[in-house]
């Protein structure tokens, strides 16, 4: 029996039970790290997280993100096949298509009672560094199927009546090349449970399972009802937002291919539908999601943005539906191989879905400050195995590569090395634990100049990190991620783009002889050697006792034109090593000499910059004759327009620099601005742009201010920012 009425609770109780719940949370979380010694759990890619009877997020862990979501599903899923489900029992789950986001995410679940009612779940999982397939650490980015992937393991129970499912237990562990790792994990898992279990019950017996039950649903009723309030005061609308995931090409062929991912967000009164329908179908190769993955990037999404202004629980999952059709490559079917997916399609389904909510917040002044480039560009897998200095088989996952740079805000720089959003409460891997568990010798771990987005406000610049194998012949390595032959991390309102990512390699070099010389190794250039850049996804990866991998991030994008940026601003990111001279000079327009502003140098070269704007901009086509003008709000959006009533009785539009009158807009706003097509010096040092794409900026055609970047096909962008045209 579980309880489902709530009851009425005084607020100073109320108050009390929920900051229990959390620290009740906390322990259990805290109890489940320190049994696991998973490099990946210390590293942050887990969480711990308290469920109601009918499974919604109560309180969340602020560590991986996306499996608190899929753990509401696998909820739903234990409850609706299994009526037996009592005191002790333990459940698993691993299986994509049905509640995770890859195989190796495991969630454990425990439905805890009090007085022989259901009151809650508590459910935690972690990344396990193998379950098996055909690559070390179960990340296997060329399977062409979900068999060759990492074991699945459907809805089940791990533990029955307090008695492990030892036969259960084993077969996982033995599809495992690091059985230990994941039995130590498990055994960390049950611990984090079981603490978490006594918490409650003590809470329970003092106040009763009635009362915190009641307290869970009361605030996921309140956190509700402060979403539908803020959506009910922004204006009613479709915002549109494409991006894609780069991928080596599926047939086989040389080259990279392009997979679209559309976002068409429809917010009515207090609702949002984020509709995924205009994605390229799945295919057999590397990135794509599965159904479970993509509403867990929604959710976190939503989370992350929304929680900034609310308490977080599934309050704010309530008021959101999520639209795709089967089969497409954000909600994969069986056989579909799906292990890049949790870093893949998903991670690109989340941008889009960010530009979208930043399109319609931008038209709101209490709300425009949650505006911001997509948070998290691409996670770069950098996966190890063989055998180690011990001479005994290893695989290893490192998580450096969630150093990347945040987005930038309307009112500030984003963080530099700032960490992922789909881990809020995440760090990285220590170094040192690395290098004495792992035949794996750290180079360097640095920040990269200019790998932010130029804006504004900047992006914030991510690190890259550099290894060498060491005590071992050679490492076998599978490196996968997406963003390196575009930017997936767009700025906004004039802001560029955030760097892609790269894999880079150096071939028969003699770093580790070098370094034994007394020489310095800090550039890829000092080991000698044949340099190379790798593909996107390399599998199978030998890398030779002294030859050296390096991993360079994507970064966040900025916020408004360039050439605002303060120029004092932009010299103390000089002398802090942040932003090179020439990105200094040709893209914010400021001049330095000796670390001290050159002010009439700093003027004349944003007037050149200007003065180039205006040479090469492709004049405003103007809204078609036969278009009606578009329906839209008044009021500001974001740096770029402002709207108001005309002398007809239609909307306006101004450039929000100089308030030129831009016209009445129609159905696409860009008719009215310049277009200017980017090369690779006006985006930076660190950005490529694949040939099917183009980097268009569209800037005011009188005072050139740049209103908005982005990336789109060659042959036209087929999308909408907004539209607010009534819907039949």
């Amino acid at each position: 029996m579980s309880i489902t009425a709530q009851q009425t609770v005084d607020p100073v109780t109320f108050e009390v039970i929920r900051h229990k719940l959390w620290s009740i949370n906390e322990e259990g979380s805290a109890t489940m790290i320190h049994v696991s010694g998973s490099p990946v759990v210390h590293a942050t890619d887990y969480n711990f997280g308290i469920y109601t009877a009918t499974g919604e997020m109560a309180v969340i862990g602020v560590y991986l993100l996306v499996p608190i979501y899929t753990g509401y599903m696998a909820i739903q899923e234990f409850l609706s096949r299994f009526e037996d489900i009592e005191e002790g029992d333990v459940f698993i789950i691993n299986d994509p298509y049905v509640a995770a986001e890859h195989q190796n995410d495991v969630q454990f679940c425990a439905p805890f009672f009090h007085d022989g009612k259901l009151i809650s779940w508590i459910g935690c999982m972690a990344h396990q560094v193998d379950l098996g397939g055909t690559d070390a650490g179960s990340w296997c980015p060329t399977a062409t199927e979900v068999y060759a992937e990492g074991l699945r393991i459907p809805p089940g129970r791990i533990v029955r009546k307090g008695e492990i499912n030892q036969e259960l237990w084993d077969v996982v562990v033995a599809n495992s090349r690091m059985p230990f790792t994941v039995s130590n994990d498990f055994t960390a898992f049950l611990a984090g449970l079981k603490v978490a279990g006594e918490r409650l019950t003590e809470l329970c017996d003092r106040y009763g399972g009635e009362t915190v039950a009641a307290v869970m649903g009361g605030a996921i009723d309140a956190s509700e009802r402060g979403l539908r309030e803020l959506l009910s005061e922004l204006p009613d609308g479709t915002f549109e937002h494409t991006s894609f995931l780069d991928r080596p090409r599926a047939d086989g062929a040389d080259g990279v291919e392009l997979v679209k991912i559309n976002c068409k967000m429809t917010k009515t009164g207090d609702r949002l539908v984020f509709d995924y329908d205009g994605s390229d179908p799945q295919s057999p190769a590397y990135g794509m999601a599965t159904r479970a993955g993509t509403v867990g990037a929604v959710a976190t999404l939503m989370l992350c943005l929304f929680g900034s202004e609310l308490p977080w629980n599934h309050g704010l999952m309530r008021p959101v539906e999520v639209v795709a059709e089967d089969g497409l490559c954000v909600t994969a079917v069986e056989p579909m191989p799906v292990s890049g997916g949790a870093a893949g399609a998903n991670w690109v389904a989340m941008n889009a879905a960010a530009g979208c909510i930043a399109k319609m917040v931008s038209f709101s002044d209490r709300y425009a400050g949650l505006a911001f480039g997509p948070g998290d560009g691409s996670w770069q897998l950098a996966q190890f195995g063989g055998l180690n200095q011990y001479g005994e088989p290893f695989a290893a996952m490192y998580l450096d590569s969630l150093l990347f740079g945040g987005p930038a805000f309307a009112d500030r720089d984003g963080v530099d090395s700032g960490g992922a959003m789909v881990i809020l409460g995440g760090g990285t891997q220590d170094v040192e634990q690395q290098e004495v568990n792992q035949p794996l010798l750290y180079l360097w771990r640095r920040e990269v100049a200019d790998s932010g987005g130029a804006g504004r406000h900047r992006g914030g610049n991510g690190i890259e990190f550099a290894m060498t194998p060491i005590d071992t012949e050679e490492v076998v390595g599978v490196m996968a991620t997406h963003g390196i032959a575009l930017p997936n991390r767009t700025g906004i309102f004039g802001g560029l783009p955030g760097s892609c990512a790269r894999f880079e390699m150096v071939r028969g070099g003699q770093a580790l002889e070098r370094l034994g010389d007394g020489a310095a190794i800090t550039s890829l250039e000092d080991s000698g050697g044949a340099y190379q850049v790798l593909p996107s996804v390399s599998a199978g990866l030998v890398v030779k006792h002294g030859e050296i991998v390096n991993v360079r991030m994507q970064n966040g994008g900025g916020y408004g034109d360039p050439l605002l940026r303060e120029p004092e601003r932009v010299v103390e990111d000089l002398r802090d090593g942040a932003v090179s001279p020439s990105v200094a000079r040709e893209i914010y327009g400021v001049v330095a000499d000796d670390g001290k502003l050159d002010r009439a140098a700093t003027e004349a070269a944003r007037e050149d910059i200007r003065a180039n704007r205006r040479r090469r901009m492709a004049a405003p086509t103007g809204r078609p004759a036969d278009e009606e003008p578009a329906q839209l709000p008044e009021g500001r959006w974001g740096e770029s327009l402002v709207l108001r009533s005309g002398d007809g009785g239609g909307v306006t539009a101004h450039c929000a620099h100089c308030d030129a009158d831009l016209g009445t807009p129609g159905h696409d706003w860009h008719a009215l601005v310049g277009t200017i097509e980017l090369g690779a010096a006006d985006l930076g040092p660190l950005i490529d742009v694949h040939e099917e794409l183009e980097a268009r900026q569209y800037v005011c055609p009188h005072c050139v201010a740049a209103l908005w970047v982005e990336v789109v096909p060659v042959s036209g962008n087929g999308w909408n920012d907004f539209d607010f045209s009534p819907k039949a």
